[in-house]
């Protein structure tokens, strides 16, 4: 503990319990933040990315229509460069597709993207899946 005299700070011989508390509770997280690295460090495998695309809305725009979309990534690995497809069907075939790239659907995550169509995709199937990725 620091004590001050004359304008003269002199530390004590014995700290006070304030500092030998908070030196014990740092060092505590201190290891336990390490040894939870180095457990994740040994233990973890990678898996590769689960992704999967579900419709969340569908809407008019100034140009066209947009379907908007969620990708998941269930896995406990980043998948960069992830191309979504979306083709609108009628009958069996193809009236319009687009595609759309994400930089990248960080591992166990939630993201949102659109693909704008020319043609209304009411009353005509839909389809989005994800076609390819890269590792980051």
């Amino acid at each position: 503990m620091t004590t001050t005299t004359k304008g003269r700070h002199t530390e004590g011989d014995q700290p006070h319990w304030v500092e030998w508390v908070t030196g014990i509770i740092s060092a505590a997280l201190v290891l336990f933040i390490l040894s939870w690295i180095a457990v994740e460090a040994f233990t973890h495998t990678a898996e590769p990315p689960e992704l999967e695309v579900a419709e969340v809305s569908e809407g008019a725009t100034a140009s066209g229509y947009r379907v908007t979309f969620e990708i998941s990534n269930s896995s406990n690995t980043t998948a960069a460069a992830v191309v979504v497809r979306a083709e609108l069907r009628e009958r069996g075939e193809v009236v319009e597709e687009a595609e759309v790239t994400f930089d990248y659907v960080p591992a166990q995550s939630l993201t949102r993207g659109a693909v704008l169509f020319a043609t209304d995709p009411a009353g005509r199937e839909l389809t989005l899946r994800a076609i390819g990725f890269t590792d980051p």
